[in-house]
């Protein structure tokens, strides 16, 4: 557990262990028999002083002692995780993407939340208190060692099956911890691809579908938790039962030692005493040697993944050689090339592919989705590493330094990945490599490859200019923007190769063509590998490779793959592009290039606007290969998709970064620092396993009242030993069977307590793990998007972070500290009873003596304040750390292929190593108070005994007490205050929980604004699918002061079995009005009407039903083909789902896969999939509904020709009999609409059919 320590931090913990060591030490002096061996008063009162200058020099050395190494450990075991969390997250950023494709990034963040934090349990003060009790057990050994050998041997019988115990219980908990731990770690990922989701959740109703597939994953842990519950109550219970048993042996056999002259009566009572003592010291430790079997258990896995080596393919470390940093000129050689995905080893993705790409020269290579392209690009960029085949660089295979070749090729791809950071940081990331020190790079260099993509002026327009934030995944820029910054970045440090996969398709027309002229330009003096569905942006390409199957079938010029009218020609006809307008479209964009550019310059601001509050990061905006990288952002934040595509409006907003605008909505801010517990709730929450609770409570009883009873028969068997003859033999052998009901009752309470209120912890955590993930997930979609839980706790700091990486941190950590709270309780009932009981026991043997020593009772409670109002404000500064520092982790790891291939690992573990260390000067100040308090706690039981030694013999001298009442009271408030000292342990524990517990309930209570859920609601016996739009106005709620959808007077019916078309520029509001009907969030003002009924009294979950929607973004989960194609109908045959696949023209691809329909996609940021075929998969979940209306927003932009042409065709077939709306950047999909309105900053400007829009010669005829 200490593998990852520096030498500090070693320091720290050696100089714990030597103050533990010292502290355990002092506990065996604590003896009252040492004064009182019947002697004369005089020999008493000498040796009374004697005594009393001991106490005092101990109490303050206790307080000293325990203050260091309470602040010693917890800042190392502080330090420790803190490394612990960067050496995992440094390994993660290390290792191959096929590694990354095995595990899902939240299962990687969960991981390294909950496994830290029970790892800082167990390498905390708990080692101190375990070190103290086992020196004061060894201490207690060797007094009774020293005062009769023959007495401890029989005693000492009880430690090797003290020790058996203990090993079997640390075993069998160590083995369930790390099952559960696993499965945890499989549920955080499962939340945070729902969470990322949410839309396509919500969309197909499958909320509770979500639901009972993650309390299904949940299930086992309860079961495991019952075993380790059983295993904990049971050992603990032997183990406490056993040590009492020592105390049975030695009234037995002390007693025959003394009838037979071989031991004085006082001799045997320091051995008992001693041996005692050292047994319930033993017993202490087990308590929290589960904290270390627990600790070594979640160690495993994140300590597997720190010592793991990456592979080849990542392995940065290569030596340098003569030709590592050799200049790369660009040529570019793949020869006789087969490659198969790590994940998918049986099928082969690319069979012999050679190509040779002079330095220069443009090399375009088009076909079918899943035929090839992208794996050349991967290869390129050495995502992964091929086996025995060739792939040259300059006559160099793998010989290149990783990092450097990265830096060498300039890379676009389909989804514009920016990060939540400036612009000029993210234009300047590419650099990395010359700039490690973490600044940016001039000013004027920035702006030059801004300018370089026509970037420059529209970033100049915003209010912060190349300051302005771009937000997570670039929610703050529109689509075409976003894809100009990132060229940008690929060109700024001027690589010899540049690879485009892809990079216009998610732009509508008028964007297209400015960045393709900015692409055209780029690629002069570089050889270029272009990959491209649009056949029109690669007719100037040198060489044009048409792949299909993983082979190269054509290779040629445009003019030469034109002229042999194969299946090039195809795919050109097959676009509707004629070799005339093809020869005359540069003229065309050269001639219209300023007219466009000034209209853009025009529209920049009001396209900012619009599209800023139109959240998808843009529906329309985002790129349509929607490849394995974008399915990944989606985990970066709840800002994804439709709902946060408004927070772009911010960048041109006044307003913008004014906290006013993004202030909780329905609740004030507020702190969850605090101890003000529902119990009303919590025992509702606990009413199933009431009969835990209360077999954890009599446990309690029984346990608190254990100490005092033992304080009572120990001070009454004393009198045994000053009896004779067979009265002594008799009264021996009556003590001992006092004792062995003691043990017996011992393990009964210690298995009640323990087994109990652990498995009613298991259960309160399991259900609280159920209810805060059900909550989340039917919250409306706008609660993702303002997420106004984390502003509640963020408020602090300012952050208002709303990333599902956070949510999935808050689900992991917070039912993971609710679970001990049931224990917890149960420590506190144990001590209450414990100090009743000593109160009784004592006041009644004598009340003068006990009134004086409760008096330093409050002095105990003085260090439970501290270590409580310290573990308060940790508990918030851990709060916060662990949210900050898992937003960065889960974008850096959702984001890996563009991390990787920008070289930005180290700036990554950079960010996150900062995260993680600010605020630990801040605790580190914490700790000390802490320490404080448990300082005060460790001294008052030495004072104590200082005065009740002195007042004592005050009141024996004067005959108002006999010894046996005298040691009965210094015996019951030595065992109660060392019970209130150990609370000092569980103190801050409690107040975690109490904490974790409030913030969980305002989860749960909290009522979504649009709640599918409801029964409420018009169910009508069929829609028929008459739409309305009337007049509608809306703002985002994380935007209230933004106006996205201004409809003003206009009114557009949508009669059933029609077409709407929706088009304009990225932003304009069109994926707006699709949010609407869906009813992911309700207009402030116009209605939205379903055959002529308001769609807000429709029932939510029944209206979705009859809608199938097909976005741009495919949003696949991590399960099979054939449930990801039934998520659009659960109870879907067969027949359907391939009926339904057929339709969307990927059966064949699926039957050709090993497992077919049982093929795993994977998840987010490891889709085994291409884009193309993600989008087909898409297509085929919306069609197997039947739906009577159908929504696509850029259904086929993903889409290569041949299969856009196919899904096309079966769209327009679907569409038949069905109302549809459409959203499209390529106008020839949808001159066969109804009706189509041209939307422009949220207004329409123009509506009518194709022939009648062309006629106008205005906004849509400029378009076409």
């Amino acid at each position: 557990l200490f593998k990852y320590a520096n030498r500090q931090e070693k320091w720290m913990v050696f100089l714990g262990v030597i103050c533990a060591f010292l502290q355990g030490f002092g506990q065996p002096l604590i003896n009252p028999t040492e004064t009182f061996q019947f002697k004369s008063m005089d020999s008493i009162a000498h040796q009374l002083y004697k005594q009393l200058s001991v106490f005092i020099i101990l109490g303050v050395a206790s307080f000293i002692i325990c203050f260091f190494y309470c602040a010693f450990f917890n800042i190392s075991s502080t330090r420790q995780t803190t490394r612990i969390r960067s050496l995992t997250f440094n390994s993660i950023m290390k290792q191959s993407i096929s590694w990354h494709e095995k595990i899902s990034p939240g299962e990687i963040c969960s991981r390294i939340i909950s496994d830290t934090i029970i790892i800082e349990d167990g390498i905390g003060m708990k080692i101190g208190l375990v070190l103290q009790y086992i020196v004061s057990f060894i201490a207690c050994y060797i007094l009774a060692f020293i005062n009769s050998w023959k007495l401890t041997l029989n005693m000492i019988v009880i430690l090797p099956a003290m020790i058996i115990v203990v090993g079997i219980m640390s075993f069998i908990l160590s083995i369930y911890t790390k099952r559960r731990q696993e499965i945890y770690a499989t549920l955080g990922g499962i939340a945070q691809e729902a969470f990322a989701q949410i839309r396509t959740i919500v969309s197909f109703g499958n909320e509770q579908k979500e639901i009972e597939r993650y309390v299904s994953k949940l299930k086992p842990t309860y079961k495991y938790g019952i075993i380790i519950s059983q295993v904990t109550g049971i050992g603990i219970g032997m183990f406490f039962g056993i040590s009492y048993l020592a105390c049975s042996i030695a009234f037995y056999k002390g007693t025959q030692y003394v009838h037979d002259g071989e031991m004085k009566g006082g001799e045997v009572l320091k051995v008992i005493m001693a041996v005692v003592m050292g047994s319930g010291m033993l017993t202490a430790s087990s308590n929290l040697l589960t904290s270390f079997s627990q600790a070594s258990g979640a160690a495993a896995k994140l300590f597997s993944i720190i010592d793991r080596m990456p592979d080849e393919s990542n392995n940065n470390k290569k030596e340098e050689t003569e030709n590592t940093n050799l200049p790369i000129q660009g040529e570019i050689e793949f020869r006789q090339v087969h490659f198969s995905y790590p994940s998918r080893p049986d099928v082969e993705v690319l069979k012999g592919v050679s190509f040779k790409c002079q330095p220069g020269q443009t090399i375009a290579i088009v076909g079918a989705s899943g035929s090839g392209k992208s794996t050349i690009v991967q290869l390129l960029e050495r995502y992964y590493n091929l086996n025995d085949q060739e792939n040259r660089r300059k006559e160099i295979d793998n010989e290149y330094d990783i990092h450097w070749l990265r830096s060498q090729i300039g890379l676009v791809s389909q989804e514009p990945t920016l990060f939540d950071t400036t612009i000029a940081e993210n234009i300047s990331m590419a650099c990395r490599n010359e700039n490690d020190d973490g600044k940016i790079l001039p000013q004027e260099r920035i702006e030059e490859a801004a300018k370089q993509t026509n970037a420059h002026d529209f970033i100049k327009k915003l209010p912060n200019g190349y300051a302005t934030k771009a937000g997570e995944r670039g929610v703050q820029l529109s689509g075409g923007q976003k894809q100009r910054i990132c060229i940008a970045r690929a060109l700024i440090n001027h690589p010899p190769i540049l690879l485009l996969d892809e990079a216009t398709s998610a732009l509508d027309n008028r964007s297209e063509k400015v960045v393709q002229k900015a692409l055209d330009q780029a690629s002069n003096g570089r050889s270029t590998i272009i990959i491209a569905h649009r056949l029109s942006t690669i007719r100037q390409a040198d060489t044009i490779l048409v792949m299909d199957h993983g082979v190269i079938v054509e290779s040629g010029t445009h003019d030469e793959l034109m002229l042999q009218k194969n299946i090039y020609y195809n795919l050109i006809n097959s676009q509707n592009m004629a070799v005339e307008t093809a020869e005359n479209s540069e003229d065309d964009i050269t001639n219209d290039n300023d007219n466009i550019i000034s209209n853009y310059e025009k529209e920049m601001n009001s396209d900012s606007i619009s599209s800023d509050s139109n959240s998808v990061v843009s529906l329309e905006q985002k790129s349509s290969t929607l490849s394995r990288v974008f399915t990944t952002l989606s985990a970066i934040s709840n800002n994804t998709s439709l709902g946060h595509r408004q927070s772009m409006l911010s960048v041109n907003n006044p307003n913008y970064g004014n906290n006013n605008t993004n202030a909780n909505i329905n609740s004030p801010s507020r702190k969850y620092s605090n101890l003000n517990m529902n119990w009303k709730r919590y025992f509702s929450y606990n009413k199933p396993v009431w009969w835990a609770n209360i077999m954890g409570t009599i446990g309690s009883i029984l346990n608190g009242s254990i100490q005092p009873c033992y304080a009572f028969l120990l001070a009454s068997a004393i009198d045994s030993l000053n009896k004779q003859g067979n009265e002594l033999l008799k009264e021996g052998k009556f003590w001992s069977l006092m004792f062995l009901g003691l043990s017996a009752l011992n393990f009964l309470s210690s298995y009640l307590q323990t087994g109990g209120y652990t498995i009613s912890g298991e259960y309160l955590s399991c259900t609280f793990r159920k209810l805060m993930y059900q909550s989340i997930i039917q919250q409306e979609v706008g609660f993702f998007d303002t997420n106004e839980i984390n502003k509640t706790v963020n408020s602090e700091n300012g952050s208002n972070n709303g990333s599902t990486g956070t949510l999935t941190a808050k689900l992991a950590t917070e039912t993971t500290l609710v679970q001990g709270l049931n224990n917890n309780i149960g420590f506190i009932f144990e001590i209450i009873v414990i100090l009743s009981s000593a109160f009784i026991i004592s006041f009644l043997n004598s009340w003068k003596l006990t009134l004086i020593l409760f008096v330093m009772v409050p002095f105990l409670f003085l260090g439970v304040f501290f270590d409580l109002k310290a573990g308060q404000d940790k508990n918030e500064k851990k709060r916060r750390l662990f949210e900050n520092s898992t937003k960065i982790a889960v974008e850096a790891i959702t984001n890996v292929k563009t991390v990787y291939a920008l070289n930005l690992e180290n700036h990554f573990c950079r960010l996150y190593d900062a995260e993680l260390v600010k605020p630990e000067k801040e605790l580190e100040k914490k700790y000390y108070l802490s320490a404080l308090g448990v300082g005060f706690s460790g001294c008052v039981l030495f004072f104590a005994m200082a005065i009740g030694f002195y007042i004592g013999f005050i009141f024996i001298r004067n005959g108002e007490m006999e010894f046996k009442n005298m040691f009965t009271v210094l015996m019951a408030i030595t065992l109660s205050s060392s019970a209130v000292g150990t609370a000092c342990s569980v103190v801050p524990d409690y107040s975690k929980a109490v904490e974790a517990f409030n913030h969980v309930i305002e989860i749960i209570d909290r009522k979504p604004k649009i709640n599918a859920s409801s029964p409420k609601g018009f169910k009508p016996d069929q829609l028929y699918g008459n739409i309305t739009l009337d007049r509608l106005r809306f703002r985002y709620p994380s935007r209230p002061n933004i106006t996205v959808l201004r409809m003003g007077n206009h009114k557009v019916e949508l009669p059933e079995g029609k077409m709407l078309a929706i088009v304009g520029g990225s932003g304009c509001g069109k994926s707006t009005i699709i949010g609407l009907i869906e009813r992911w969030y309700d207009a402030q003002h116009g209605e939205i009407k379903m055959d002529g009924i308001l769609n807000k009294e429709y029932n939510i979950k029944w209206l979705r039903q009859q809608i199938g929607i097909v976005n741009q973004e495919p949003n696949l989960f991590d399960i099979s083909i054939k449930d990801n194609i039934m998520y659009g109908k659960e109870d879907a045959t067969e027949e359907e789902i391939i009926s339904a696949a057929k339709k969307a023209n990927i059966h064949e691809f699926i039957m050709s896969l090993p497992e077919g329909y049982n093929t795993m996609v994977g998840g987010m940021g490891t889709s085994k999939m291409s884009g193309g075929q993600k989008q087909r998969i898409a297509i085929a979940r919306a069609l197997i509904r039947d739906p009577k209306i159908l929504l696509l927003d850029e259904a086929t932009s993903a889409l290569d020709a041949e299969s856009e042409c196919i899904i096309q065709s079966a769209l327009e077939k679907a569409s038949e009999g069905r109302t549809t709306i459409t959203i499209a950047h390529r106008l020839s999909t949808i001159k066969n609409a109804d009706i189509i309105m041209v939307m422009k900053d949220g207004r329409i400007i123009e509506k009518g059919n194709h022939e009648e829009l062309m006629s106008k010669k205005g906004e849509y005829y400029e378009m076409v």
